[in-house]
């Protein structure tokens, strides 16, 4: 799997990282906005000018592509899903509260509302349906929207959505918007969902490992922090503290939870947040601008052995289906058995945090660990079930929306950003400053993983069940899919290609 740095998120994250140590609060206030380089009226905005090279004088100061105009009022109306209870996923809010999550949200929708004379309103409820009943009505109710992943890879392939390499008002090259997105998530040359940082829930929907710092000094294992420093977090290295830590506590002659100390703790998600720590993928470019299926690679084999050992080891690792009264998707088995101290580790995402805040034992916060020391990087998934960034062909002015939409997510990277990652994130959450160290890792080579966002030939299903069957049974799991993988994938290709995309 290639991964491309994300260096901009990477050095906001080393910039909290100096001002923790120095002891320093970041204000993090964005410049208000100046220099209009960007001009927008309220009627056809097509030619609006877009600035071609970013400004020399300060390499920190963007106020140069901030677009400025009066679009009379416009109601810029945000569609999304209703609030997702594990994560931040807000992009609208009512007024101020005190809280600088929040403020900072109503405060940027207020300066940019004021900057270009709209009013910025949201709407929740199925994105999906409706974006197809907007487009079929040609309504132009929503501006723009936030489906999953999953859902935005389907909506582009039935032609529901402006492709996004076409608007000139982007500068996807630019921090506020994902670059290992825009790379990933480009498709037979369309890219019709990206992320940007006016909804922070694609940062949120990042795979990570907590560990419990309490049975580190109990068993006397090796420090994780040190261990990621010094390339030596493997996934051997995690499987031998697990099993340092994972005993009958209460000497049933039986592994149940939560009672009984564990190495692990996670559910079903775990099995492509583990294969992207490895630094493989389910699916691989060719070449020529499609994909294969990477299940039947050599490295693949060896990696899907090696996290089936973990995983299914069954005296160390705690997934939900496996014990009495807990269905497969009831995970609060995996986070009771970290937060009550009775897992070494546990395997879900950074929104996760807020769920740990009052966990009496100390806890910190590293990738997931690689395949082998001669792997390049860490590398952490983002979710399917993240919210992307789409435009619904449905909009009648796209100029206007793709004004407003990058004038959101360049205020957004000042205010909002530091007070989600300074203050939500490190303030709230992250209790010592190795777990802002291991976070500015994380974000820095993040990956997304098409097989799992398309589902091609219920690939990642293939995977899960070849990993539970083992290692002798893989290949053959493998090739059970090809035909069908292959056929999905072609057909999705043709529709990107053949989409209208404006």
């Amino acid at each position: 799997m290639k991964s491309r740095p994300n260096a901009a998120l990477s050095l906001l994250l080393a910039a909290l990282l100096t001002a923790f140590s120095s002891c320093a609060q970041s204000a993090g206030n964005a410049d208000e906005p100046a220099g209009a380089s960007q001009t927008a009226g309220a009627g056809d905005t097509a030619d609006t000018p877009v600035p071609e090279t970013a400004p020399e004088e300060d390499a920190d100061d963007f106020s140069g592509y901030m677009p400025t105009g009066d679009f009379d009022g416009y109601e810029f109306c945000i569609l999304k899903s209703p609030d997702i209870s594990w994560c931040l996923d807000e992009v609208w809010a009512e007024g101020i509260t005190g809280e600088a999550y929040t403020d900072a949200i109503y405060n940027r929708n207020a300066r940019i509302g004021d900057n270009l004379n709209i009013v910025i309103t949201q709407y929740d409820g199925g994105v999906d349906a409706a974006i197809k009943s907007s487009v079929a009505a040609g309504d132009d109710a929503y501006a723009i929207a936030y489906p999953s992943l999953s859902s935005a890879a389907a909506l582009g392939s039935q032609d529901l959505l402006v492709d996004l390499l076409k608007r000139e008002e982007f500068h996807l090259d630019m921090p506020w918007w994902d670059s290992a997105a825009t790379d990933y998530l480009t498709v037979a040359g369309r890219l019709f969902f990206a992320e940007n940082e006016i909804n922070i829930q694609y940062d949120e929907a990042t795979w990570v490992l907590y560990f419990n710092k309490d049975l580190v000094t109990r068993y006397t294992l090796d420090n994780p922090y040190e261990l990621v420093r010094e390339n030596e977090w493997t996934m051997d290295r995690m499987h031998d503290m697990m099993s340092a830590v994972a005993h009958d506590e209460n000497g049933n002659g039986e592994m149940d939870a939560p009672e009984d100390y564990f190495g692990f703790s996670t559910h079903s998600g775990s099995y492509v947040g583990m294969l992207s720590g490895a630094g493989e993928s389910l699916v691989l470019p060719d070449g020529e601008g499609a994909y294969v299926s990477n299940l039947a690679s050599e490295r693949m084999l060896l990696v899907a052995e090696k996290i089936g050992s973990i995983l299914n080891d069954n005296v160390a690792t705690v997934l939900p289906d496996r014990f009495k009264g807990a269905a497969t998707s009831n995970n609060q088995w995996a986070i009771n058995t970290f937060y009550n101290g009775h897992s070494l580790f546990y395997g879900e995402v950074i929104g996760k945090f807020a769920d740990l805040r009052e966990m009496e034992n100390d806890f910190g916060l590293i990738p997931f660990p690689k395949y082998e020391n001669a792997q390049e990087f860490y590398t952490c998934e983002v979710l399917n079930s993240a919210l992307g960034y789409v435009m619904p062909r449905s909009v009648a002015d796209k100029n206007r929306a793709a004004v407003i939409t990058e004038a959101l997510a360049i205020d957004s990277h000042g205010d909002f950003m530091n007070a989600y990652l300074d203050t939500t994130i490190t303030g709230k959450s992250i209790r010592d400053e190795d777990s802002r160290e291991m976070l500015q890792i994380i974000f820095e080579y993040r990956v997304y993983d098409l097989g799992d966002i398309f589902g091609w030939g219920g690939i990642s299903g293939a995977y899960a069940g070849a990993v539970n069957a083992g290692s002798e049974n893989f290949a053959s799991s493998a090739k059970k899919i090809e035909k069908v993988f292959t056929k999905s994938m072609e057909k999705s290709l043709k529709a990107y290609a053949e989409a209208d995309g404006t």
